[in-house]
């Protein structure tokens, strides 16, 4: 019988980076129980990628920690044993199925997620103080609202008119220009290439953190306290997640050319097959 089998199984490759990301393969849908309460049911997938390569190795259903351990616990010893590092996002349930299942692999935070923290946390203060001050949301009458996408901007990306204006904002609230301070300092610990450097940074940001009262900066203070082993990890390696992401791409891309899947089966096999074909030394179906 012939029978539909994608040659190149992953448990016969040769895997030193790796790289584990997430994605909604459909809309968010409600269904009801069987208790008749509705339930919200995300439709969530977990790729899995060589990042030496940028090559999909599989899809998984779901977004929890568990789908992770399931998929790494399945992989034969030897495979498990090659892998060196690991590129996740800033998830713990990720970051301990990882630990558990791949004990010699290093792991990386991706640092552009840092810092969407970072960016998060000047939102959250922005819009506190809007609350503080004048009793309300934001307008665009407020220049913090009105040009409130520049909090988040690289400061070096910035032109003369849009730094103008940025120092416009620092200067109507004394609280988001020592907030935008913190978010700077962030991004200089990200910049740095060696140890010495991370130290350095990392005590300039320390310092600044515990001179404010403002829960905002501590809680990301915590947050990158938590991941300051994969922060390392990520400054001595510059190993981010970037072809999990384009490979997240290039399901989706799939998926809006096939009008959407219902089907997370479907969803999986439509893109390994299509990833199969596009490779030059793949032979679809063998023969039993």
């Amino acid at each position: 019988n012939m029978v539909g089998e994608l040659v190149g199984n992953v448990d016969r490759m040769f895997i030193r980076r790796l790289g584990i990301d997430e994605h909604r393969f459909r809309k968010v849908r409600y269904a009801r129980g069987r208790t008749g309460k509705v339930i919200r049911i995300e439709p969530w997938s977990i790729v899995f990628t060589d990042l030496d390569t940028g090559k999909i190795l599989d899809i998984v259903d779901g977004r929890r920690g568990v789908a992770v351990k399931t998929w790494l616990k399945s992989r034969p010893r030897y495979w498990r044993q090659r892998v060196q590092y690991v590129a996740i996002d800033m998830s713990a349930e990720f970051r301990k199925a990882v630990r558990e299942n791949l004990p010699k692999a290093k792991i990386s935070v991706d640092h552009f997620h840092v810092i969407q923290r970072a960016n998060l946390m000047i939102t959250q203060v922005r819009r506190r103080r809007s609350h503080e001050v004048l009793q309300r949301r934001g307008r665009v009458a407020d220049p913090a609202y009105k040009y409130r996408k520049l909090l988040t901007c690289n400061l070096e990306n910035l032109s003369i008119k849009q730094v103008e204006r940025l120092k416009l904002i620092l200067e109507s609230d004394p609280e988001l220009g020592v907030i935008y301070g913190i978010k700077e300092h962030v991004r200089e610990l990200l910049k740095t290439r060696d140890i010495h450097d991370f130290q350095s940074r990392w005590a300039v940001l320390e310092k600044s953190v515990k001179a404010t009262k403002m829960v905002e900066a501590k809680s990301l203070f915590r947050t990158l306290t938590a991941w300051r082993r994969e922060l390392l990890v990520f400054i001595r390696t510059r190993l981010t997640n970037a072809r999990s992401e384009a490979a997240n791409l290039t399901a989706k891309n799939l998926k809006r050319i096939g009008r959407g899947y219902r089907n997370h089966g479907h969803y999986r096999v439509r893109i390994l097959t299509l990833l199969c074909l596009s490779s030059r030394n793949c032979n679809l179906f063998s023969h039993r």
